[in-house]
């Protein structure tokens, strides 16, 4: 069955078939990552993984916060290997990214000043010439982040409803409809045989507490988004349009079999405009948690 077929089914499943072709073409293609737990040394240096400790170039300095605290390694992603799935041609076709977070404090990324507590890094570097690094000894204190490899699908996503999408949904569904497609997003499409984590790189996340492409765009230009304020500050307006220029870069799930959990069973999402991913500037990422 494909991809499309599987959407298809997933709509109907919600009395939707009637809007399947008119949906569909807002559908994403997505990466989504599936999880095999193995041991470290199990694992190439330079392949896809999580946790364990990360495979870096030999001027490697470890990232910190502004308070001296090591960010936790949550996995690496070889870009060679996800590039036959990279349908959008989102990112670049060779190298390696490792993400970090600081998993002690786990900022939510509505405060401009979370900004230290995550990093993306690009190696371009071959991996022949990576070294595989042990992570700080404080990190030991909290707990590790268990090594797994990585294997990837493709996965079509639709918008959630509240998303800058939701004009084109409003257009396709009357409100009847609308309610059942909410369900659809809410239930339907956390719904699968794979893991219960979902992992997916581009496409649509599968959010959790609502919109995060405008909270990026206003938090980036330095408004607080933790409540109102940044929301119904002046320059909302002047920064709205931008929000669409977000994608999605990595959604990074609770996995309690690895050692880790986001708040309350929630996600990690990584985020990036689509011209500073196209010209590498992943120093320019922002994270945003939400859990349930």
């Amino acid at each position: 069955m494909s991809n499309a077929e599987k959407l298809k089914k997933g709509l109907k499943e919600f009395g939707l078939e009637h809007k399947a072709e008119e949906l569909l073409p807002l559908a994403k293609e997505s990466i989504r990552m599936m999880v095999n737990q193995i041991p470290e040394e199990k694992i190439q240096i330079g392949s896809s993984k999580i946790g364990g400790f990360p495979d870096v170039p030999s001027d490697f300095s470890w990232p910190y916060t502004n308070d001296n605290r090591p960010l936790y390694f949550l996995c690496q992603l070889n870009l060679k290997e996800i590039n036959p799935y990279d349908t959008n041609r989102l990112l670049p076709a060779e190298g390696i990214l490792s993400f970090f977070y600081d998993a002690i404090e786990q900022p939510w990324g509505y405060d401009p000043k979370d900004h230290d507590g995550f990093k993306v890094f690009y190696f371009p570097q071959e991996t022949s010439s990576l070294n595989r690094i042990e992570i700080p000894a404080s990190l030991h204190e909290h707990g590790n982040i268990d090594s797994a490899a990585l294997q990837f699908k493709n996965e079509l996503t639709l918008p959630s409803w509240d998303s800058p999408y939701s004009m084109e949904l409003q257009e396709i569904l009357n409100e009847e409809e609308t309610d059942s497609y909410r369900d659809f997003e809410y239930e339907w499409m956390e719904v699968d045989d794979l893991s219960r984590a979902t992992h997916r790189i581009d496409g649509y996340p599968d959010a959790i507490q609502g919109d995060m492409y405008l909270e990026c765009q206003l938090v980036t230009n330095g408004l607080y988004c933790g409540d109102s304020t940044g929301y119904s500050d002046p320059l909302r307006k002047e920064l709205e349009a931008g929000a669409t220029d977000w994608r999605l870069l990595l959604q990074f799930d609770s996995e309690d079999d690895l050692g880790f959990m986001w708040g309350d069973s929630g996600r990690l999402y990584f985020w990036v405009r689509e011209e500073d991913c196209k010209n590498k500037q992943f120093d320019k990422v922002w994270v945003v948690l939400q859990c349930f």
